[in-house]
């Protein structure tokens, strides 16, 4: 996760019209109000919040800037909104908020889950200015100690971890920090590691230990060989990764993005500003080594260079999305029609195995019924989920987490019937809607959908040992 602190000036608090703003188009969704008077709740205008954070604001006129705005963001949808809800509220009480009045607005209009949180920089109570002094630097340390409390997350611990690896210079050790999500720079021969902008460690150039020692021949051919038996069955094409501003480019390929997901082989490309890949790295998490890639195979045996680019937000959203066989070409040409754009194949890197998550199928089951219920009328769900036709089947899309499904492994028989009637006659709703004879439910149990559904692993219930098996089997035998 990262934090970032918005140091946009504001006495009018304009971060809560901002995110209220998110809310009314369905892009946000209000997580946590806390500590605030019970006259004010999630129902209360975005006025009556503002004017509430400057009466408290008002109690100390020396305070210029008395809003505190800052994000917190996970990469992809690492983290759901409820962990992040739950980050915030630790992160709030060491940032010194803990007792203020704050709100939490989870936002869903980027591909990675983040929040924003809005409170007062004067103390409710004392009406002192909360202290703000290296104030960067403290959250990123709160951060970092609520994600190891919470989650296990240790960032001075995996950096240990990593400084273990051979490596057999600076460059590569760079690579190989880089890719772990730190940051490395080298000043007056000293080497500084940074992680999300707080510093970690300093050391001595001089004092890194460089491996002379060569890959060894087993691991080589053994690396040899995945290179070889993988590189025909994923693709191989190599395309570029751009932001819309420039100041992004990678180079991928659902190769790279195999070999890391089933073996812990991280492949790193290497180029120059935005000229085609020259060479690669490897980062072997297996064996704790990184080397060079012509030492196992050269970069053109291993890789087809494409002219194919693609944008960072689209890219991210394809490499989390629940991607099958079954699914591609639809979830293809709804993603074209939506960024005005051409995917090739090749950018699509799908997943092994059609069963998801539990929570996000059970979710996106929820949001579907509610849409049809509310089919043409203003939804909560209308930005969340998105129902679409291709190749004569009804799919599902859940725009919050990047999943795609069949309408028909979602929703019972009488809701897709629901659907197809209020889709042809938008004018004929029922407050009661009856389909087929039967009304629909508003709820229903789907349990036994799991469990008939290929979809997830639903543990059968567990039969009984043996002698209760008998004993079972002689009390119904009285019975009868």
């Amino acid at each position: 996760m990262i934090v970032k602190i918005l140091n946009k000036s504001s006495k009018d608090f304009n971060g809560v019209a901002y995110n209220d703003k998110k809310i009314d188009k369905g892009k946000g969704e209000l997580l946590l109000m806390k500590n605030f008077p019970a006259y004010l709740n999630s129902a209360s205008s975005r006025q009556e919040i503002k004017n509430y954070f400057k009466a408290i604001s008002n109690n100390n006129k020396r305070v210029q800037n008395p809003q505190f705005h800052c994000t917190i963001s996970a990469k992809g949808r690492s983290y759901s909104k409820d962990q992040l809800a739950l980050t915030t509220e630790k992160f709030m009480d060491k940032m010194g908020y803990g007792q203020q009045p704050y709100i939490v607005v989870f936002h869903n209009d980027t591909s990675n889950n983040h929040i924003h949180i809005v409170s007062s920089r004067v103390d409710k109570y004392s009406g002192k200015r909360i202290e703000r002094d290296f104030e960067k630097y403290k959250s990123q340390t709160a951060l970092q100690e609520v994600l190891k409390e919470l989650y296990g997350t240790d960032v001075h611990k995996k950096l240990y971890q990593i400084l273990e690896y051979s490596y057999s210079n600076s460059s590569q050790l760079q690579k190989l920090l880089e890719n772990s999500g730190y940051s490395v720079y080298e000043k007056e021969n000293t080497t500084h590691i940074l992680c999300n902008g707080l510093h970690l460690m300093s050391i001595n150039t001089g004092d890194l230990k460089f491996s002379e020692k060569n890959i060894e021949d087993t691991r080589k051919k053994q690396i040899f060989a995945i290179f070889k038996k993988y590189k025909e069955v994923f693709s191989n094409a190599v395309f570029k990764v751009a932001d819309d501003k420039g100041k992004y480019i990678s180079y991928q390929s659902e190769l790279q993005y195999q070999l890391k997901k089933k073996f812990g082989i991280d492949v790193v490309l290497s180029f120059k500003d935005d000229k085609l890949p020259f060479g690669y790295t490897i980062i072997d998490h297996k064996a704790k080594a990184i080397y060079k890639g012509s030492e196992i195979m050269k970069m053109d045996d291993l890789f087809r260079t494409t002219s194919g680019v693609l944008d960072k937000k689209l890219f991210e959203i394809l490499a989390n999305s629940n991607i099958t066989i079954e699914t591609k070409e639809a979830y293809k040409k709804h993603l074209e029609d939506e960024y005005k754009c051409e995917i090739r194949d090749y950018m699509m890197f799908l997943k092994n195995s059609k069963k998801t998550s539990y929570n996000i199928w059970k979710e996106t089951r929820n949001s579907t019924m509610d849409h049809i219920r509310n089919f043409g009328k203003v939804s909560s769900t209308e930005d969340k989920i998105k129902i679409f036709s291709f190749s004569n089947e009804l799919y599902v899309i859940n725009h919050n987490d990047n999943a795609i499904f069949t309408l028909k492994e979602l929703v019972t028989e009488n809701y897709q019937n629901l659907y197809l009637s209020r889709l042809l006659s938008p004018q004929n709703f029922e407050p009661h809607p009856i389909v087929s004879g039967a009304q629909v439910p508003v709820s229903s149990d789907f349990g036994e959908m799991l469990r008939c559904s290929s979809l997830f692993d639903i543990a059968e219930p567990s039969q009984p040992v043996n002698e209760e098996h008998e004993n079972n089997r002689r009390k119904k035998k009285k019975k009868r």
